[in-house]
């Protein structure tokens, strides 16, 4: 049932943002007139297409007798020709292997298809829904060589050049949409003291004037509501300046063991430390140990301006925190936020989907850290897409300034193909490595997550 439960979750979290993705594409394609042959749903072999897109093409008289000959409910296979602007057909055929391989690229699918007044007219736009639930896909028309009017090749390069932003785009934006909604849904949130439990001599903590007893209220401004908020703060602010408001604690001497060690009578002081780096082990950044008390519920109403500004700054924390986690990984950090893997595949977040989905947690703050996760995997695959590796939206966006650079002269189409397919396998090689990663840590009861 776990494992049924950790692939549905990571379904249900991986595919949209992969969709929204290729939709930036689609509709940036759509927006410059660019013919899209295909958007797919997942990753092939085909379940069942729908088919949209009515358009036409003038036919000649010879290929007419020719397109008579073949079953008109049945998929054909056109290529098309400029003449005297009008677009015709150049070639028909009834079977893809029957397309001569340069022909291949600029060739058109077509569907639901039949001839009036010197015209064919047909469906040529497929929505196809694929076995494979990881991903999903859109084809333009002419991606790699072609003279059609609506073909991606004859497009300006910065035409182009939007179109393949356009997916990343999303990517960017939609951490912003998700926590905006979630900060906007009603529930109660956790809210905790937090106590200062131990101050170790000469940490950031100790030389900053933090004592045992301090009660957290607030860092940078912000209230200080619970463990989990502490840690993002205080990770996403290494080797930076922090202001700690505190309310200072008077001990309780004659305390029992059930009884609170401290009292407080309003005493609020303010201090600035540093987090650091390299802590030495079984040190934190600042060097102190916390303990929550008091624990209660509040409400969460923070109304369309509040959540406009959370979503705001949640979703720049997280840019901190996994810069904070590239810098960590290749300085060799000691802090212990950063002990966990260095990288996790679709196994991987599977495993945190399903962790997250069977978690004994208020079904808000499971929402809430649903939206952290696919936000953090929303902002990856902007990085990761923006990347120059060939194969990725980034490796595409690089041939194009290449040609912008030289004038408007363009890398070879046979060139681009086999730097694409290089990196293509070397995508699929680095998505082995990880994933055999993944399952051995998971064969070893190791857990991604606390």
């Amino acid at each position: 049932m776990t494992v049924i439960v950790s692939i549905a979750s990571f379904i249900l979290v991986l595919l949209p943002l992969i969709i929204f993705h290729e939709f930036g594409h689609y509709f940036s394609a759509k927006f410059f007139k660019i013919k899209v042959l295909e958007f797919g749903f997942g990753f092939p072999p085909r379940l069942f297409s729908i088919w949209s897109g009515r358009n036409s093409l003038f036919i000649s008289k010879e290929l007419l007798l020719k397109y008579k000959s073949f079953n008109s409910r049945k998929i054909l296979f056109v290529t098309t020709k400029l003449t005297y602007n009008r677009l015709s057909v150049a070639e028909i055929f009834d079977d893809k292997n029957e397309i001569p391989a340069s022909l291949k690229s600029d060739s058109i699918e077509i569907t639901s298809h039949y001839h009036q007044d010197g015209k064919i007219y047909f469906k040529e736009m497929q929505w196809s829904f694929n076995l494979l639930p990881l991903g999903g896909f859109v084809r333009p028309f002419g991606e790699e060589h072609s003279d059609h009017p609506e073909s991606f090749y004859m497009k300006k390069p910065y035409q182009r050049l939007i179109v393949l932003i356009s997916g990343v785009l999303i990517n960017f934006l939609l951490p912003f949409v998700l926590f905006f909604i979630a900060f906007l849904m009603p529930g109660q949130i956790q809210k905790s003291d937090l106590i200062i439990m131990d101050v170790i001599k000469e940490s950031p903590a100790y030389h900053s004037g933090l004592k045992s007893g301090d009660k957290i209220l607030s860092i940078n401004g912000r209230s200080m509501n619970n463990m989990n908020s502490l840690q993002k703060i205080i990770t996403s602010s290494l080797g930076e300046n922090i202001e700690i408001q505190i309310e200072r604690g008077i001990p309780n001497v004659f305390s029992k063991s059930w009884e609170e060690k401290f009292f407080y009578n309003g005493d609020i002081k303010t201090f600035k430390s540093r987090p650091r780096w390299n802590p030495p082990e079984g040190q934190g950044a600042l060097g102190i140990s916390i303990y929550s008390s008091n624990f209660t519920k509040i409400d969460s109403n923070y109304g369309i301006i509040g959540s406009i500004r959370e979503s705001v700054f949640s979703v720049f924390q997280l840019f901190d925190l996994s810069i904070n986690s590239i810098k960590a990984m290749i300085a060799g950090s000691t802090n212990p936020q950063f002990s966990g893997p260095s990288a996790v595949g679709p196994v991987g977040i599977s495993q945190i989907t399903g962790e997250i989905a069977i978690a004994e947690i208020e079904f808000r703050d499971k929402i809430m850290i649903f939206v952290e996760l696919t936000s953090i995997l929303s902002l990856s695959l902007a990085v990761i897409n923006l990347l120059p590796i060939p194969a990725l939206d980034g490796g595409r966006i690089l041939f194009v300034l290449i040609e912008i650079l030289r004038n408007g002269k363009r890398v070879s189409p046979d060139k681009e193909r086999i730097v694409h397919g290089l990196g293509f396998i070397f995508m699929l090689t680095l998505l082995f490595i990880i994933t055999a990663q993944d399952i051995i840590r998971i064969y070893q009861g190791v857990d991604v997550v606390g």
